[in-house]
C-alpha cells in the first residue's frame, strides 16, 4: 500500500543546498517534505575536501557555530609535482566537520517544521501538463510512500534524482559529457607524524598530471598540531583513471596513521546547467552543478544557489503560479552571482587539463602567476587584461611565446563565454533553446581550438 503525503515543497536530497533551502522556506512558513537515503543521524556525513572559504559563509550572513569548524586556513598553497617550487594564494578559509555542519543545519530545518524522510530513496516521477504533478520514495526495507507539492526542489547530487527522470525536452535534463566530471577519493587521517612540508595554516594543493590526471591531489590540516588531515585526489572522468587506485599508488604513502574516514564520489567540474528551473522543478547545489570548475570547491556555491531559488521560489508560491516564467529570475541571478564566473572557469579548466607537469612546474617556478593573479581567478573568475599584459614580456623573454598564444586564446573565450552568462543571457524561457545552442556551439569551438576531447555524453 502506497502512503500519501502533500506538502508545498518537496526536496529530494539532504547535503547543504537541500538542507539550507529546506531551512529557508520552512522560516517562510511553506510545509516542506525532505527526502533523504541516509539515515537522520548519517546527514551531512558526506565524501568532501571539507574546505571553504569564509567569504561565501560572510556573503549568505550565515552564522556558523564554531562547534562545526575544525581548522582554520590563512590561503592555500599550490605546488608544483617536485614540491620545490610554489605559490601562496591569501584569503581565508575554514576546514569544517562535514557531520556537524550538516546535523547543524538539519536541526536549523526542523526546528522551523520541515518533515524529514530519511532513509527513503527516490523511485520515480510522475509529471504531468504543468509539470511534477508527485514523486513515490521507498522507505528501506519499508514502505512506499508517494508525495505531492506545487514545487519540487532537486538537490540530489552529481548523479540528480529528479531531473535524470523528467522529459529530455525539459532543458533541465541535460546531459553532460565525461570530461564535465571529477572522480575523487580522499582520507581522513590522524598521523604518526607529522609531514614535513606541510604547513598547517595553509591548505595544499599539489598540480601532478601523473598522480591526478585532469584533476590534483591536495592535504587540507584539520588541526592545530597538524596531525589530523583531509588527504586526497581529483582526476577527470575518462577510461583508465582510477582516483583511489592512484591514491593508493601515489599519495597513501605520505600520510601513514590510523584512517578516521574514507570514500569516493562523483564532482561536477564544469558551467552551471543552462537553466535552473523548468515548470516547477528547481535544481539546487551538485545537481545543477554549481561547483567551481577550477578547484573543486562547492559548498558555498551549492548554498548560494539555494538561498537564491528559496528567494524567488517563496515568491512564486505566494503568487500561485509556479513555472519557468515565474522563477526565471532564479537563472539571472544565479548567472550574475555565480554562474557566469563558473563558465569563465570552465573554459579555463579544459586548457588547464591539456598542461603537462613540465608546464605547471615551469610557470611556478618563474612566477609567471602570483598568489594575488590565482587569487583574482578563483574570486572574479577573470584573466584580467593586465595580468596578460604584464606576463607578455616575461614569457618571451624566458622562451615560452607559444604560451602567451595560449593565454590570449583562453582569455579570448573566457570573454566571449562570460558576455553569454551575463548580458546576453536570456530574459525569458523563450530565449532559452537557442542561447544554449549558442553556448554549446562555443565550447564546441573552443574545444577544436585546443585540441581538447570532450567524452562521452553520461547516460544516468
Amino acid at each position: 500500500m502506497v502512503e500519501r503525503l502533500r506538502g508545498d515543497v518537496a526536496i529530494v536530497g539532504a547535503g547543504v543546498a537541500g538542507l539550507y533551502s529546506a531551512a529557508i522556506l520552512g522560516s517562510m512558513g511553506w510545509r516542506v517534505i525532505l527526502v533523504e537515503s541516509k539515515s537522520g543521524s548519517e546527514i551531512g556525513n558526506k565524501v568532501c575536501g571539507d574546505a571553504i572559504g569564509v567569504h561565501h559563509f560572510k556573503e549568505l550572513n550565515l552564522e556558523v557555530p564554531p562547534s562545526v569548524i575544525d581548522h582554520e586556513y590563512s590561503g592555500v598553497v599550490v605546488y608544483a609535482h617536485s614540491l620545490k617550487h610554489s605559490v601562496i594564494v591569501p584569503g581565508e578559509g575554514v576546514s569544517v566537520n562535514r557531520l556537524k555542519f550538516g546535523q547543524w543545519l538539519l536541526k536549523q530545518a526542523l526546528d522551523l517544521g520541515v518533515k524529514l524522510l530519511d532513509r527513503h530513496s527516490l523511485l520515480d516521477v510522475r509529471v504531468g501538463e504543468r509539470g511534477v504533478e508527485s514523486i513515490r520514495a521507498r522507505e528501506v526495507g519499508g514502505r512506499v510512500v508517494e508525495i505531492e507539492a506545487k514545487a519540487f526542489i532537486d538537490a540530489s547530487g552529481a548523479k540528480p534524482a529528479i531531473r535524470s527522470k523528467v522529459p529530455l525536452e525539459w532543458p533541465v535534463s541535460e546531459r553532460p559529457y565525461t570530461t564535465d566530471f571529477n572522480l575523487a577519493y580522499r582520507e581522513v587521517v590522524e598521523l604518526s607524524k607529522p609531514v614535513e612540508w606541510l604547513d598547517v595554516n595553509y591548505a595544499a594543493i599539489i598540480l601532478d598530471t601523473r598522480v591526478a590526471p585532469g584533476g590534483y591531489w591536495w592535504v587540507f590540516p584539520k588541526s592545530k598540531d597538524g596531525l589530523i588531515v583531509n588527504t586526497g585526489l581529483g582526476v577527470v572522468w575518462s577510461s583508465g583513471n582510477n582516483p583511489r587506485l592512484n591514491y593508493e599508488k601515489y599519495v597513501k604513502q605520505v600520510f601513514q596513521g590510523r584512517v578516521l574516514h574514507a570514500g569516493g564520489g562523483l564532482v561536477p567540474t564544469r558551467r552551471p546547467l543552462p537553466t535552473l528551473v523548468w515548470r516547477n522543478l528547481v535544481v539546487i547545489g551538485d545537481a545543477a552543478y554549481t561547483v567551481n570548475p577550477v578547484h573543486g570547491g562547492g559548498i558555498g556555491s551549492s548554498m548560494l544557489s539555494a538561498a537564491i531559488a528559496s528567494k524567488h521560489l517563496n515568491s512564486a508560491l505566494e503568487s500561485g503560479v509556479v513555472d519557468e516564467n515565474s522563477l526565471w529570475q532564479v537563472n539571472v541571478d544565479y548567472m550574475r552571482a555565480y554562474g557566469a564566473k563558473q563558465a569563465r572557469l570552465d573554459v579555463l579548466r579544459m586548457y588547464m587539463q591539456k598542461l603537462s607537469n613540465e608546464d605547471y612546474e615551469w610557470i611556478i617556478r618563474n612566477k609567471i602567476v602570483s598568489g594575488g593573479d590565482v587569487y583574482e581567478l578563483g574570486t572574479r573568475g577573470d584573466l584580467a587584461e593586465r595580468v596578460v599584459h604584464s606576463l607578455s614580456s616575461l614569457i618571451k623573454l624566458l622562451g615560452r611565446p607559444s604560451l602567451l598564444n595560449e593565454l590570449r586564446v583562453v582569455r579570448s573565450y573566457m570573454k566571449r563565454i562570460s558576455e553569454l552568462y551575463t548580458e546576453q543571457y536570456p530574459q525569458t524561457p523563450r530565449e532559452l533553446k537557442a542561447w544554449i545552442s549558442r553556448v554549446e556551439s562555443l565550447i564546441e569551438e573552443y574545444a577544436r581550438q585546443i585540441g581538447y576531447e570532450r567524452g562521452e555524453i553520461v547516460k544516468w
